[in-house]
């Protein structure tokens, strides 16, 4: 089975951990010199000075190769990382077997090229780190200046505890990481099927109409006959504009869907955008306007929109011109950073289970079966803009509220003006 290609992410990762180590070698390296010149001029210890500072000349110059190799984009592999780790835990022990310091507590500072592998690389290949440190310590106990032989069980037991510690977080780390993401997956999937179902709702609702028209005439020619003459014509040329008025329903929904998938919700100017939408939802239904009051200080205020922003919208308009034919109003006003829209009619406002449950899928008054999805949807689409809505009933009727953030990009009253 072949390995997995890395991802952009994975490329990046890979090249930031490189330089990381190399900055940690270079403090390394600084730390080296000033101990030897603290333990020599300070201390007056007899040191070999010239091969201490050979071992940390070659230390510098290998860093410098693996700096120049990332400053040209090089991306180091695991295996490569493990290297430069292992060439580190030999530097130290040539060193700490240079300054010939019995029973040396600078031995278990060759655990931090052994964490920083388990931290940095794979398990595989921090294994040989791990091998190499313990080999180390051995070699200097037993050939070396460094005395005490319960320095390697100590040190074999204080290397075997981190790496057990290191990796196990490591695991629960990633694992915490997996269940994260796939959260995400199934949220993004939840959040598009939502967004479908709406645009679907709204479909619904708008080929109502035609659809009706369709099947009341067809019903007439079935019952009476087919009429003659121009009003034949004129039952074909509305049969024919209804169903042209079905297809650009089906096409916008369609293109919305599309929208939907690929596009991120973008910042319009808030007044125009909702009387964009009342406008729309009027013509489409070839009603006058929906009369709308709003308070100027929203002028050249912008919010989030998106398509399913139209169809909840439209969902509500329905469900409204549906109790209370004819008596949908709008009122825009601001509240803070928030702009508040409320959509009232003149009905017998909203049943109890409707207002003990707002927005629960399939919860409607008419507790006809298949119903309440609307609401459901549009509450959907509505916290995805970050918006919250509110079901009451007030003394002439229904009222819907919907307070949306307003965002700190104002556009020029012309902009706003065009998308009126």
């Amino acid at each position: 089975m072949q390995p997995p290609e890395p991802t952009d992410s994975d490329r990046r990762a890979a090249r930031e951990t490189g330089r990381l180590l190399v900055q940690i070698r270079w403090l390394a390296i600084a730390g080296q010199i000033a101990a030897t010149f603290f333990a020599a001029q300070v201390l007056g210890l007899a040191l070999p000075l010239e091969r201490m500072a050979l071992v940390i000349a070659g230390l510098v110059g290998f860093n410098g190769i693996i700096a120049l190799a990332m400053r040209r984009g090089a991306r180091l592999p695991d295996a490569m990382l493990a290297l430069q780790l292992g060439v580190d835990t030999l530097t130290l022990a040539a060193l700490i077997a240079l300054a010939g310091a019995t029973a040396s507590p600078f031995a278990m500072l060759l655990l931090v090229p052994l964490l920083l592998a388990l931290s940095l690389c794979s398990p595989r290949a921090a294994l040989p780190i791990y091998l190499l440190a313990n080999l180390c310590i051995g070699a200097l106990v037993a050939f070396g200046p460094v005395s005490g032989t319960a320095l390697v069980p100590a040190f074999g037991l204080s290397s075997t505890l981190m790496a057990w510690f290191v990796l196990r977080l490591r695991l629960t780390v990633a694992a915490r990481d997996r269940a994260i993401e796939e959260l995400r997956r199934a949220k993004t999937e939840a959040d598009q099927l939502a967004g479908l179902g709406l645009l679907a709702s709204g479909m619904a609702h708008e080929l109502g109409t035609p659809l009706t028209t369709l099947a009341v005439t067809l019903d007439d020619w079935a019952e009476i006959g087919l009429p003659e003459g121009a009003a034949r014509q004129k039952d074909l040329e509305t049969m024919v504009a209804q169903l042209k008025r079905c297809r650009a329903i089906v096409t916008r929904t369609l293109q919305a869907a599309g929208r939907e998938r690929l596009e991120a919700a973008a910042a319009v100017p808030a007044e125009a955008e909702i009387r964009h939408i009342l406008a729309l939802w009027s013509g489409a239904r070839g009603r006058t306007r929906v009369p709308v009051t709003a308070d100027p200080s929203l002028r050249g205020a912008q919010m989030l929109s998106a398509p399913i922003l139209e169809a909840a919208l439209i969902n509500l308009l329905d469900n409204a011109e549906s109790a209370a034919p004819g008596t949908v109003a709008a009122c825009l006003s601001r509240a803070g950073e928030r702009l508040i829209l409320r959509l009232s009619d003149r009905g017998p406002g909203f049943p109890e289970t409707v207002l003990s449950q707002p927005g629960t899928p399939f919860v409607s008054g008419t507790g006809a079966p298949g119903r309440g999805l609307g609401l459901f949807l549009a509450r959907n689409a509505i916290d995805r803009l970050g918006g919250r809505m509110t079901l009451r009933n007030a003394a002439t009727g229904a009222e819907v509220e919907i307070a949306f953030p307003l965002l700190d990009r104002p556009q020029t009253e012309e902009a706003a003006d065009a998308r009126a």
